[in-house]
């Protein structure tokens, strides 16, 4: 799977500036790339979690996937992780502190199955 530099820039500078809350938003794209970030009305940003309103989802069938950060430096995903990744998408991106480079963030299915990315412009 392939993203954005400047999705790439995006994800890790909002993570960064709203540490050590979580962050979370949706992706847009299609089946071979990343294009850009949809924030959600009404999405909070916890401390433990971020959460995001479906209700307000638009329709739109340019939705992919989802991106979340964690405080820690671990990007593995929580059984919590997986059942969303069931909900919407292909493919989903976890970002870890301290979210200063692509290293800071791993692709997975829907399944919580790892996957390659890399940056493009």
């Amino acid at each position: 799977m392939l993203i954005r530099r400047k999705a790439l820039e995006f994800i890790l500078g909002v993570s960064k500036r709203i540490y050590p809350n979580e962050f979370g938003a949706l992706l847009r794209g299609n089946s071979e790339i990343i294009e850009e970030i949809l924030l959600i009305p009404g999405t909070t940003f916890g401390k433990d979690l971020a959460t995001i309103r479906f209700d307000m989802k638009p329709i739109d069938y340019s939705i992919i996937g989802s991106v979340h950060s964690h405080p820690g430096r671990n990007f593995k995903p929580s059984r919590a992780d997986i059942r969303f990744f069931g909900k919407i998408g292909f493919v989903h991106l976890i970002v870890r502190y301290p979210y200063s480079s692509i290293e800071d963030i791993a692709a997975y299915n829907s399944f919580g199955e790892r996957i390659e990315l890399r940056v493009t412009e």
